[in-house]
């Protein structure tokens, strides 16, 4: 009796324990494939590791993932100078997939860090991938994530004929958000789709202030018609997006601005608008202005505000001169103090000197006394 109980608790026993090892397999983790390998050393930009076991992946045509195992291995391939037959070969493999294909290519630009480091190729085989890219950047066009949204917008300016279809279909589309129109009115306008212009036209007068200020700058940019007066208008809007677009017109369009109507936008509250404004005014090149973009480089909260201000001053060349050398002479704060030199240093216009010389016998600071004497070596 007393041996048959201890069988019986010896054999429970050994059942929890085969059990037991069974649920967690010992302890030991399940192996990974070729995929996942590869896919693991392509996202820890170990690119040489990421193709050996991707390529091994790829000749088993029955293997799952085989889509983005062929996106990833166009991606590495792109920037190998070795590699071009076989990235002209994963194009036309992932073109056959038909627009899964593109929309996988596309997929990748949801992580963030391979958006950061692989915009460039991906947006390339996306273009390549010419028609059947098209639905996707417009699903995602349309969609809520703006990083992706703005992603697919420069995507679809890039491929030109094949998109102006779809774009024109988003802003006939009552349903579409307008940010999306206003991307696609920025597009149509980028690849000069002249077929697109009838319709942009119209949207001057869309009750929409975006898309009117949107339509306005395009045409602009396109030559054929110039609505100054709507993208002026759109400087003082109350919305913050209309200002963006306006101002950003101004910036990259405008060989001269208007300095009068910009000035307001130095104190807005967006930090683009500022800089925006910040550029714009760098090129109406006066003394007055240029004492608006010292007086930003001093007192504006955003570095890139700041940065943009010291810029527009070497692009403004004599009539920034005097301003300049009034900042350089007033700031005690040794970053701006060396900004200052290093802009009289590559504007070379000798009425500095005085002002370099008499600092740099005072300067008690090596790395400021460093700057004035590079400042004073480059006007000499």
């Amino acid at each position: 009796m007393l041996l048959t109980r201890s069988v019986k608790i010896a054999f429970i026993t050994s059942m929890v324990l085969s059990l037991t090892f069974l649920i967690l397999g010992c302890g030991r983790e399940k192996p990974k494939n070729d995929f996942e390998l590869g896919k693991g050393f392509f996202l820890a930009s170990d690119y040489s590791q990421a193709m050996v076991h991707l390529e091994r992946w790829v000749q088993k045509k029955k293997n799952p993932n085989l889509i983005e195992a062929h996106a990833i291995l166009a991606v590495i391939y792109h920037d190998m100078d070795n590699r071009k037959t076989e990235y002209e070969r994963e194009i036309e493999i992932l073109k056959s997939y038909g627009k899964e294909g593109m929309t996988t290519v596309l997929k990748m630009m949801e992580n963030p860090v391979i958006a950061t480091r692989l915009q460039n190729p991906i947006d390339d085989i996306l273009v390549a991938g010419g028609q059947l890219s098209v639905e996707p950047l417009i699903t995602v066009l349309k969609g809520q994530n703006w990083r992706l949204k703005v992603h697919a917008h420069q995507v679809l300016a890039k491929m030109g004929e094949p998109a102006v279809p779809a774009l024109t279909e988003v802003l006939n589309n009552p349903t579409t958000d307008r940010y999306a129109k206003s991307m696609a009115i920025d597009a149509l306008s980028k690849m000069k789709a002249l077929q697109a212009e009838p319709l942009i036209q119209q949207k001057l007068n869309d009750p929409d202030r975006l898309i009117r200020v949107s339509s306005a700058v395009a045409l602009h940019s396109m030559g054929k018609e110039n609505p100054t007066k709507i993208i002026i208008e759109g400087l003082k809007d109350p919305d913050v997006e209309v200002r963006r677009v306006a101002s950003k017109a101004m910036a990259d369009l405008f060989d001269n601005p208007p300095a009068d109507q910009l000035i307001d936008l130095l104190k807005d509250q967006d930090p683009d608008i500022r800089n925006n404004a910040i550029i714009a005014i760098g090129k109406t090149r006066s003394a007055e202005t240029a004492r608006l973009l010292t007086k930003a480089m001093r007192d504006d909260k955003s570095e890139e505000v700041r940065n943009s201000a010291e810029l527009a001053l070497e692009k403004m060349g004599e009539s920034a001169v005097e301003p300049v050398i009034e900042l350089f002479k007033s700031t005690d704060d040794m970053e701006l103090k060396v900004r200052a030199a290093q802009i009289l240093g590559n504007l070379g216009d000798k009425r500095a000197v005085p002002a370099l010389e008499d600092a740099y016998k005072k300067e008690q600071r090596p790395l400021v006394k460093n700057e004035i004497a590079k400042a004073l070596n480059k006007i000499d």
